[in-house]
């Protein structure tokens, strides 16, 4: 037996050693959780977890294997809370949602004027251009909320701009779900009435993330930006108006259905200019093919915890594809973390990771379980 055979053999011996001992703490792991289920303990101890970190670095003769006893420790104590979890908490962390099929039937609202982006998403994702219009954002949460309406469809982020803030604090707010989304192509232009010259403006109207989508052709010019409610509602403006020093940033569609000339075609800083819409509702949506999880959670402020909070979807290979944050009211320092994952919602996986993510948070909610949507599927 040569050398490296002498040293494998060894090795093998001592890793025989350790899976009796692994088994064995596995054991005494099960005793713990009986104990914590009968007295309604939590899982995660962190005072524990410092403490076995420490007795762990002083038991080494060798203290240059510190680092490597710590990531050790702490990848047995991960496996020991996840059969704790499985023992005592699964199914007990997150709510039995009442949930409902999608009516397509179901008398919807959108955000903006008639022609807005909003409305062309509704359309393509109901197949109905029925629909009632609302200025604002929270409108349509409060129409949802008076059963005014069944379902809300409203942008929730853009390809070149990000997120759009107050859609997320509002989904917070008002407690209710998400149950589908819908992509849509975003070609702005420059609108103005009968007549205008471009030459000749000297305000041009528009939401914020559409001025903002377009800021490199607008940096050139002279004129005075002017936010506005919607896209579809300034071109309606400057439509009234008649007054040739106005445009509107808008569609092509919004030209059409105002009276309005195109001054400028696609003039958006990004070829490739895309918005999510969501569609929400009350209740959860009962679907067997939905496969896009949406989930809002606060950590407590310690280093370390939002790493610790989403490793379990690596682990259990399950896609995170977007995370965002918001401040915690009256909280400093404090964040909401909204996070889209996508995996089968039926699958005991993701619930037992969601049960993970819900031990180590101080807020937790499911707000969405719908089929994914992309940009090519408009």
């Amino acid at each position: 037996m040569d050398e490296l055979q002498r040293l494998r053999s060894e090795i093998d011996l001592i890793d025989k050693e350790l899976i009796e001992l692994f088994e064995k703490r596995m054991g005494v792991v099960l005793g713990v959780a009986e104990y914590k289920r009968s007295h309604c303990a939590d899982v995660l101890q962190s005072s524990r977890e410092d403490e076995v970190l420490q007795k762990a670095v002083d038991s080494l003769k060798d203290k240059g294997y510190a680092d490597c006893t710590k990531r050790l420790m702490v990848e047995l104590m991960d496996i020991s809370k996840d059969l704790q979890r499985k023992k005592i908490k699964q199914g007990v962390l997150l709510k039995e949602y009442d949930r409902r099929p999608l009516d397509i039937n179901g008398k919807r609202g959108y955000y903006g004027d008639v022609g807005s982006n909003s409305q062309q998403a509704m359309i393509d994702f109901f197949g109905s251009d029925e629909g009632v219009s609302f200025s604002t954002f929270e409108d349509v949460f409060i129409a949802l909320k008076n059963d005014d309406i069944k379902y809300g469809v409203l942008p929730i982020e853009n390809s070149s701009t990000g997120a759009i803030t107050e859609v997320y604090d509002l989904l917070r707010k008002y407690d209710f779900f998400v149950v589908g989304e819908q992509w849509q192509g975003i070609n702005h232009c420059l609108l103005g009435v009968e007549g205008a010259k471009i030459e000749g403006i000297k305000e041009i109207y528009s939401h914020p993330q559409a001025i903002t989508q377009c800021d490199s052709y607008l940096s050139g010019g002279k004129w005075k930006l002017i936010p506005y409610k919607s896209t579809a509602s300034s071109a309606k403006l400057v439509s009234q108006s008649g007054d040739k020093s106005k445009a509107a940033i808008a569609s092509i569609r919004n030209a059409k259905l105002y009276g309005l000339s195109v001054l400028a075609e696609n003039i958006q800083s990004q070829y490739c200019n895309y918005t999510r819409f969501i569609v929400i509702g009350k209740h959860m949506l009962d679907s067997a093919d939905s496969d896009k999880t949406s989930i809002v959670f606060a950590l407590n402020s310690t280093p370390g915890a939002l790493f610790n909070a989403l490793k379990v979807f690596a682990k259990n290979k399950i896609n995170l594809i977007n995370i965002q944050s918001r401040p915690v009211e009256n909280t400093p320092e404090r964040y909401y973390f909204y996070v889209d994952l996508e995996y089968p919602c039926n699958s005991s996986k993701l619930n037992e990771a969601l049960e993970y993510v819900a031990e180590v948070s101080s807020f937790f909610e499911v707000i969405g379980e719908y089929k994914k949507r992309s940009a090519q599927d408009k």
